[in-house]
């Protein structure tokens, strides 16, 4: 796709009307001794979608727990099941670090004896597979550090089944009176409350 293209499509994309959710909090007012009071008991607020809030977690304590031992922040976030994801990922990369220095040195000392091509490029690819086996490593240490301090982040995040997004194709009428077909395609967006 050209350049012209792709800003034609982003501005047709952005040329439809986006609608908001209209809000259907109630207030009621309670009566006590006919005289009406506003306080934090007094008012009630109701809605048809009231979800208890998930307790809060703080990401920088997640964080701190992931780096002081692997896993460790997954359990402040209360997601257990991927404890052993971490673990075994992490045993993976350390038996690859094991696996592939004792080939170093077995390419180490084979090389040692007999200096040869073939001998120096084994020994060359063994050095790179320990490398990649240390940097393997840090990746999956670094990444459930990651896991942690993200997962602590959207841990209030709402995950019901009642918001939905749907995409459809839709026709829409052409403004221009030259146009031949007087419609133009294009993609519907819309967001769906359920029970409502």
């Amino acid at each position: 796709m050209n350049r012209f293209t792709v800003a034609v499509l982003l501005l047709f994309l952005m040329a439809f009307p986006a609608f908001s959710q209209e809000s259907d909090t109630v207030i009621a007012v309670m009566n006590t001794d006919s005289i009406y009071r506003f306080g934090e008991r007094d008012l009630m607020v109701t809605d048809t979608l009231m979800v208890q809030p998930r307790k809060f977690k703080s990401p920088n304590r997640a964080l701190m727990l992931a780096l002081v031992l692997p896993g460790l922040g997954q359990v402040y976030n209360e997601k257990y099941y991927k404890i052993p994801i971490v673990w075994a990922a992490l045993g993976g990369a350390g038996f690859a670090i094991v696996y592939n220095t004792r080939q170093y040195e077995q390419a180490t000392l084979d090389y040692m004896l007999d200096e040869s091509d073939l001998n120096e490029r084994k020994l060359e690819y063994q050095k790179r597979n320990m490398e990649l086996s240390y940097i393997a490593a840090i990746a999956v240490y670094g990444l459930q550090i990651l896991d942690a301090y993200v997962d602590a982040h959207l841990y209030s995040w709402d995950v019901n089944d009642n918001l939905s997004l749907g995409i459809s194709p839709s026709l829409q009428p052409m403004m221009a009176p030259t146009s031949l077909t007087g419609y133009s395609g294009g993609l519907t967006c819309s967001f769906k409350i359920k029970g409502r």
